[in-house]
Order: C-alpha cells, then sequence, then structure tokens
C-alpha cells in the first residue's frame, strides 16, 4: 500500500482538476515537416508516411527516453530492455533500420542494447519529426526502416537585449524519483546564447501486478550550450555543445544474446556532440539557402554483466564510438521547381575491448570486436516540382559509396568492403477538391551492414558463439505507399496503405549447435494499414486517435519477422478551455501477436488508460503551468511484445502518477 499512496494522492488531485474541465492549446490538425523534403512541408501534402510529437506531448510521456513520446505516433511502437535504453519499431524495422538524428546530425551507435534514445533530455527536445520508411534521399544508409529527428530547444534574435529561460521540475511514483530541467538565454538582435541542464534519477519501476523490476534503474546528468551570431542579415552562423552522462543504468531484461541470469548494467554510458552550422540566405528568388555542418560526436559505452557464465564472475566490455561527418546542402527555387540538394559524408570509428574477470580472480583481457571503421560520402537532390494547382511531383536520388575496413584480431583477418548505395523515389501528391489530398511515393533504398553485424563476437553461453560476417551484402528495399488526406478547421483524418520488399534481409542464424551469425537470408515483406483522426466536435472537445496494422514476413524462410508489433493503437478525448485549465483522457492498447516466428512466445492484447491535467497561468511576467498525469490508472498488468527480456517477464510499469511544475519568463 505504501507504494500506491503517493498515487493515490495524485489521483485525487487530478480528479479535482478534470471536474474544473481544462484547457489545453489549440491544436494544429495539419503540422509542418522539416525532415522530408529539407524544407517546410505540411503533411498533408508529403508523399509518404511522417509523424510530429510537439514539446507538449513530450513533457506528458515518461520522461526516461523520448521513445514513451514518439511512440504515440502511429506504426511507431516502443522496444527495448529498459526505460533508459528504449527504442522504437517503425513500421516492422528497427535498430539499424532506422537513422537517429539530432538537429539532423546522424548518432551511431554499435551495440546489441540499443540506447541512442537515451542519448538526449528529453526536456531539451522541442519536437520530433519521424519519416515511416525511405522517403526521402536526404538521410544514406540505414533509412529503409525510417529516420527519427530529435530537434532541440534554441534561443532567437531580439530587437532589444532580452534574458530568459525557463525552469522544468517532476516528480514521479513509478519509476519514482525527481527530473530537474533549467534553460537560460540571452538575447540581442545579431546575437542569442543559451545554457540548459538536465538531471535525472529513478528508481527501478514496479510492473502491474505490484512486482519490482529489478535492475530498471537510470540517472543522468545533461548540459548543452548553443548559439547564434547573424554576420549580417544574409549570414549566420550556428554552434552547439552537448554532453549527457549516464551511470548505474540497469539493464533489467538485458541483451538476448546473453544468458538469463546474467545481469547487465551501464556503469556509464557518455555521449558527446559538438556542430558547427553556417547558413547563408542571400536576397535571392534562385539560391534561398546555403547551408554548411560540420559535426563530431562520441559515445563511450562501459558494460558490466555479472555471472555470464561460470567461472566467470563478470565481464566489462567497453566501446568507443567516434563520428566525424559534415554536408554542404543549397535549396534553389526554379520556376515551379523547390529543390534541396548538396553532399554529406561521415566517417565511423569503433575502438572495443573487454575483460574477463574469474572468480578465481585472474582477468583476461582481449579484444572481440576488431577496431572498425565505416566511412559514407554521398551526394543527394530532392525536388518538388508544381505542375499546375493540383498537382505536385516529387522526386528524389542519391547515390553513395560506402566503404568499411578493420584492423585484424583473434577472429577477423584485416579488410576493406566496398558498398555502391542509392535512394530514388518518385511522389505524387494530388489536391482535387478543397480540404483533400491523395499521396503516392514509390522508392528504393538500401542499408549496408553496420559494424556491429560485420564483426561482433559474442559469447552467449559456454561453448556457444555468436559472430557477426564481414562479407554481408546491403539489404535493398522496394517501397510503396498511399496516402488520403481530409483536414478542415475541425476534422483530420488520414489513411494510409504501404508494402515493404526487402531484398538480402539481414538477420542472425544458427549455423550451428555452437554457432550463431550474420547472414543474408533472402526476402522479407512488410506491408501494413494506418489510419489517424482528430474530430473537434463540440467548442472545448476533441475527440482523437490512431490505429496501426502490420504484417511481415521472411519469405525465405515463411515465418514472421520478430520486430513487426500486433494491432495497436491509441484512443482519446480531450477538453480545452480559454482560462488556462485543461484534461483529456486516453486509453493506448494492443491485440494479441499470434503471428511470431519459430521460438517466440505469442503476447496477449492489453488495454491501459491514462488522464492528465493542468492549468496555465501568469504571475507578474512569469508563465506558470502546473500538471498532473496518471498513466495505467488500474494498474493493468502486462506486456509489450516488442520488449526484449531474455525469458524474463519484463513487465511494463503499473500504476504511476507525475507532477510537473514549469516556469517561463
Amino acid at each position: 500500500m505504501k507504494r500506491h499512496f503517493g498515487t493515490l494522492i495524485f489521483t485525487l488531485l487530478l480528479v479535482a482538476g478534470i471536474a474544473s474541465m481544462a484547457h489545453a492549446e489549440e491544436v494544429t490538425l495539419d503540422k509542418v515537416i522539416v525532415s522530408a523534403r529539407g524544407s517546410d512541408r505540411l503533411q498533408s501534402q508529403t508523399p509518404g508516411g511522417t509523424g510530429v510529437v510537439e514539446k507538449e506531448e513530450i513533457i506528458l510521456a515518461p520522461t526516461a527516453s523520448i521513445a514513451d513520446s514518439i511512440s504515440r505516433i502511429s506504426g511507431l511502437t516502443k522496444t527495448g530492455d529498459s526505460p533508459w535504453g528504449q527504442d522504437v519499431s517503425i513500421r516492422g524495422l528497427t535498430g539499424s533500420s532506422v537513422v537517429v538524428l539530432i538537429d539532423g546530425m546522424r548518432i551511431n551507435t554499435a551495440t546489441e542494447i540499443n540506447a541512442r534514445l537515451g542519448f538526449i533530455n528529453p526536456m531539451d527536445v522541442e519536437r520530433v519529426e519521424v519519416l515511416k520508411g525511405p522517403v526521402s534521399s536526404l538521410y544514406g544508409s540505414g533509412s529503409t526502416g525510417g529516420v527519427i529527428n530529435v530537434i532541440t530547444k534554441k534561443g532567437k534574435f531580439t530587437s532589444e537585449s532580452d534574458v530568459s529561460g525557463e525552469a522544468i521540475l517532476n516528480w514521479s511514483t513509478n519509476p519514482q524519483g525527481p527530473d530537474g530541467y533549467g534553460r537560460a538565454v540571452l538575447s540581442l538582435k545579431d546575437l542569442w546564447i543559451q545554457a540548459s541542464m538536465g538531471i535525472r534519477d529513478h528508481e527501478s519501476f514496479y510492473g502491474g501486478d505490484g512486482t519490482r523490476i529489478s535492475n530498471s534503474q537510470y540517472e543522468d546528468v545533461y548540459l548543452r550550450l548553443a548559439g547564434e551570431k547573424k554576420w549580417s542579415d544574409l549570414l549566420t552562423t550556428r554552434f552547439q555543445a552537448m554532453n549527457i552522462e549516464a551511470n548505474n543504468i540497469g539493464i533489467p531484461g538485458g541483451s538476448a544474446t546473453m544468458p538469463q541470469n546474467a545481469a547487465i548494467t551501464y556503469p556509464r554510458s557518455k555521449n558527446s556532440l559538438v556542430s558547427l552550422d553556417t547558413v547563408f540566405t542571400p536576397k535571392s528568388d534562385v539560391v534561398q539557402e546555403v547551408l554548411f555542418n560540420l559535426y563530431y560526436t562520441k559515445n563511450d559505452r562501459r558494460v558490466r554483466i555479472d555471472k555470464p557464465a561460470p567461472p566467470i564472475a563478470y565481464v566489462s566490455p567497453m566501446a568507443d564510438h567516434e563520428t566525424f561527418g559534415g554536408k554542404i546542402q543549397g535549396e534553389f527555387g526554379i520556376g515551379n521547381h523547390n529543390i534541396v540538394t548538396g553532399l554529406d559524408a561521415w566517417n565511423w570509428h569503433m575502438v572495443s575491448k573487454r575483460a574477463k574477470h574469474l572468480v578465481a580472480g585472474p582477468v583476461i583481457k582481449d579484444k572481440p570486436t576488431p577496431t572498425s571503421t565505416m566511412l559514407s560520402m554521398g551526394i543527394f537532390a530532392e525536388d518538388d516540382w508544381k505542375l499546375n494547382e493540383a498537382f505536385t511531383l516529387n522526386l528524389g536520388a542519391r547515390l553513395d559509396r560506402i566503404e568499411v575496413s578493420n584492423k585484424a584480431n583473434a577472429i577477423y583477418d584485416k579488410g576493406t568492403e566496398e558498398d555502391l548505395g542509392w535512394n530514388i523515389h518518385t511522389g505524387l501528391t494530388w489536391t482535387p477538391a478543397k480540404n483533400w489530398s491523395h499521396t503516392v511515393i514509390v522508392a528504393s533504398s538500401y542499408r549496408a551492414a553496420d559494424i556491429l553485424e560485420r564483426f561482433k563476437n559474442i559469447n552467449l553461453a559456454p561453448g556457444i558463439i555468436s559472430r557477426g560476417n564481414p562479407n554481408l551484402d546491403p539489404e535493398t528495399s522496394y517501397y510503396f505507399e498511399y496516402g488520403l488526406h481530409y483536414t478542415t478547421n475541425t476534422l483530420s483524418v488520414t489513411g494510409a496503405a504501404y508494402i515493404n520488399y526487402i531484398n538480402n534481409y539481414i538477420e542472425e542464424k544458427q549455423k550451428t549447435a555452437a554457432l550463431y551469425e550474420m547472414e543474408n537470408v533472402g526476402k522479407a515483406r512488410i506491408y501494413g494499414l494506418e489510419m489517424d483522426a482528430n474530430w473537434r466536435f463540440a467548442e472545448h472537445w476533441d475527440l482523437y486517435g490512431n490505429i496501426a496494422f502490420a504484417n511481415g514476413r521472411d519469405l525465405e524462410n515463411k515465418e514472421a519477422l520478430r520486430s513487426v508489433a500486433p494491432i495497436n493503437g491509441l484512443g482519446g478525448i480531450r477538453y480545452t478551455m480559454g482560462n488556462g485549465f485543461w484534461a483529456r483522457l486516453e486509453t493506448p492498447w494492443a491485440l494479441r501477436q499470434s503471428e511470431v516466428p519459430h521460438g517466440t512466445e505469442r503476447s496477449d492484447g492489453w488495454i491501459t488508460c491514462n488522464t492528465a491535467a493542468g492549468y496555465d497561468f501568469t504571475m507578474g511576467k512569469i508563465d506558470n503551468s502546473v500538471s498532473l498525469s496518471v498513466n495505467n490508472i488500474f494498474d493493468k498488468k502486462y506486456q509489450n511484445y516488442l520488449a526484449n527480456s531474455r525469458g524474463v517477464e519484463l513487465l511494463e510499469p503499473g500504476i504511476s502518477a507525475a507532477i510537473n511544475y514549469q516556469i517561463a519568463f
């Protein structure tokens, strides 16, 4: 009962807030997205699946990872093994098939336990834009499944000098612990500088039946300095330096490639990002913008695996991943054409080591994965061609040269592999009548195998090895999607149907009783349907929801793909009022997943109920916002089919309440 006492108090306060009949900001029914074409486009006018989550939704979601908030988008489902280490599946593809960006810059990491979405504090995020599938030519290898672009908060130029800022305090009951965030901005007519900081510290969470999910704790400290200098009306330079360091991160289920009794933690996981952008915006009808970007990221991964197999007491693998990258990108207006084109390159370098600490005392050191480098250089172009008032044609293409090289170690010989990859697509937007639009896209793209898929060497159990394959061919994807959109001031409905064929599909296969190895297994097919709707059916009232269905098959082995989520969705009702109060009630749900590959357990269906309410008010020159939220109100015990648990009953969190207080000045 003690565990639920704080939750009960919050729930009573929340019910009082709902009874007051609350307000939230006006809903924008047709959102703008930049990541698909490199310039502003309405979602209803963009061929290919897209999704957007704004900062207001991010704040209300659990704060461990932005995976919690972006999984509200239809077709996206949380995966992973811990709150901090969550990833997402986009229409059945995940991990190396999805590119993760921070402000357009690639975050590379190669471990069996993915944690890219934990490498930024959600409170410092302005919005997240998602591309579903290979619908853009701007990003290159790894975007066959889609792209997640995390866009951070930034300052702005002001006509007079100004100091502004915000502070956010959050406390939740499950996982219990606080979150704190602060941001200060100095703004001038030709300069702004911003400093932000965040701290998160949470205990292990409890499942719906009161079971403590041990080793699911997380804590980290986040720092970011950013700014922009206006040299003239035509030229500006932006910079940022970001660092997040997490300690004692628990992985309750751990990697699927490790024995069930091997507890896994991150004693330290650290990510740093430094970037410099120069933007030239000439007063020309033809040359609209030219961007020069340089960036450097480094993530240090320290892992501890306890009791992996006798006579080893624990193993401490480590890996450092460095990526240097940059691009030159221009936007041009030529007649009825809006063209975004450029060059980009990135170089990903990995160094890893491992120490095996024996029960008897000695330590054995080795390099299971050789020092490796992956270099990608590409040229790309996107053209939106307005044929007439009803039709807009989108053409996109890119060509990449990818080189992967490695030094020799005990398992792999020194070698170099080269791939030539591409993305090419044709999209069409047809607006036959006011409020209606049809979108169609046909695309072909590729994904080169990453460093881990080529060179990993992991002891799964005594005498059993999981190994990479340096000779993997790139996956190639052939993709089609049709979308239908209807948008008015009170109603927005979007439907989509898609199919994705993938040749040379990369998967781990059992070669012998003692060896698992990565290989190209042939063809895979994923198809699905999605629908999103928002209906403002009365003054102050909105109904909203989405539903997603996907089916994935390994056509070579005639079985289901593991990373495809069951039919799932979200339904909700929102009440808004002009006096500063707001409230909502919503129900995420998923059906039973019975289409599973051999050796994988089926999952049961589930439905939960979440609610939130808040009040926005101004005192003097300070804007205040307080909100209360309760997730899984009825303490439902359930599991996520895509959770990676190694046979452990890895439950989703039970009832959880959170209070959030924000001030802005």
